[in-house]
């Protein structure tokens, strides 16, 4: 369970990840994919209500990246009880938290869309798939909670295992719901919401399952729940606030962009989803690397060995600049073969082709600021990361609002708030490790 800052241990940890994150993708892949052959208000709505639905993963995901912080540093001491009962603690805080979120799910998200969206087509369309979709939310915010296990003991090909599964689910359900195969009706965005749901269903059942049988995980003393300790909870809920409230500020940005464009008619919207579904797919590997360097920086520093964390953040920010520059390479073949897999519409192609550029510039300087960012939450200074992504949040909103709102500026002009971001976001995160002052890390 105690990594060395070795390229073997990164990409061991980090290639399931990347599979994990492929799944979670291809949800939004399929889903954009498939209703851009059914509509461009399905596949404007889909963006809004995928990104909605995001934004609240996300905050359960941030108290599965705690629990991964937690359960990483005692995986360095070797406190195997530890791991068990963190993972356990971090369940039931999980299980509570996806009540509340299916509540505002359910029943606040139709009021809010009918306020915010001007179009309404669009906003009987995203409540129509969210109503269906937060059904998942049982379900996914476990499966986050495994992989975070996974990833902290090094053992992530479970995690691939997991991909494969929620990505060949999703795609024959979204294909029989939405267009209405093997004797189903054509449901259209509902069919994709009840598709992306019941395939989340099925993965977590999937989880509990395989890690039921394994013997060698026996040793960690999962699902016991013996006593609840709610010092446990809180150490839990200490770690995961800073992330909590920078997932719902990141994301939260991410939704009111989406809004903003909105605003500029549902063509421009159109193309913003096949522009998001195309930058989530280049994004893939270097989550894969930022999770690894969120936990292996926790576990060096379980071992006592703060000196190597430097070392090893360089490696894990090369192969994250390696892994972008061999997309960017292949994707000189075909510019518009990503794009083309999202629509057939040449019109949106054609249209998308700025926009796509943009964020290919953002993307560089994306692999390398993610995985500084989570190297200071690695260390447990969650608070500082927070700290950091409030301040570049308030430029990203700035700029956003100022292009798309009050200048009403080309589409390619807003995207380029991606560049400002993550220059701003890795020139701050450097700075701070730099600093040093992250070695005052208290024991967790």
């Amino acid at each position: 369970m105690q990594v060395k800052a070795t390229y073997h241990d990164i990409w061991h940890i980090a290639y399931p990840i990347m599979l994990g994150a492929v799944a979670q993708t291809i949800l939004g892949l399929t889903d954009t994919a498939f209703l851009a052959r059914v509509g461009e208000v399905e596949l404007g709505a889909s963006a809004l209500a995928g990104v909605y639905y995001f934004v609240l993963v996300m905050l359960g995901m941030a108290l599965s990246i705690g629990s991964q912080i937690l359960m990483s540093r005692k995986a360095g001491e070797g406190n195997r009880p530890a791991i068990g009962n963190i993972f356990d603690h971090s369940i039931i805080i999980l299980m509570t938290l996806s009540v509340i979120l299916f509540a505002v799910m359910y029943y606040l998200t139709p009021l809010f869309f009918s306020r915010v969206l001007k179009s309404h087509e669009i906003a009987d369309a995203c409540n129509t798939f969210i109503q269906y979709r937060s059904f998942g939310i049982f379900f996914i915010l476990p499966v986050n909670c495994f992989r975070a296990f996974y990833t902290s003991i090094s053992t992530t090909r479970y995690i691939t295992y997991t991909s494969l599964v929620m990505t060949i689910t999703n795609i024959i359900l979204a294909y029989i719901l939405i267009f209405g195969k093997l004797g189903f009706e054509a449901q259209g965005i509902a069919g994709a919401g009840k598709a992306s749901a019941i395939a989340e269903v099925i993965t977590c059942i999937f989880l509990i399952v395989i890690t039921a049988l394994k013997k060698d995980i026996k040793s960690f003393g999962l699902f016991r729940f013996h006593k609840i300790s709610f010092a446990q909870i809180n150490q839990i809920l200490l770690i995961s606030a800073p992330v909590f409230f920078q997932n719902l500020l990141s994301m939260g940005a991410w939704f009111l962009f989406f809004v903003f464009i909105e605003q500029l008619g549902e063509h421009q919207l159109a193309i913003s989803n096949i522009v998001r579904s195309a930058y989530m797919v280049l994004m893939t590997p270097v989550w894969g690397y930022s999770s690894a360097a969120n936990s292996m920086v926790s576990n060096l520093i379980g071992q006592n060995k703060p000196d190597e964390v430097f070392r090893l953040i360089k490696k894990i920010v090369t192969l994250s600049l390696l892994s972008i520059a061999g997309i960017f390479l292949l994707n000189l073949i075909d510019i518009r073969f990503l794009l083309e897999i999202m629509t057939s519409d040449k019109r949106l192609i054609e249209d998308s082709i700025h926009p796509y550029y943009v964020i290919w510039c953002g993307m560089f300087f994306f692999s390398i600021s993610i995985v500084l960012l989570s190297s200071i939450s690695g260390t447990g200074k969650t608070q500082v990361a927070l700290m950091i992504e409030t301040a570049n949040i308030f430029i990203y909103l700035s700029y956003a609002y100022l292009t798309a709102i009050v200048f009403k500026t080309k589409l390619e002009v807003v995207w380029y708030v991606e560049v400002l971001y993550w220059i701003t976001m890795g020139v701050c995160a450097w700075y701070y490790l730099r600093s040093n002052r992250w070695r005052n890390s208290k024991p967790l």
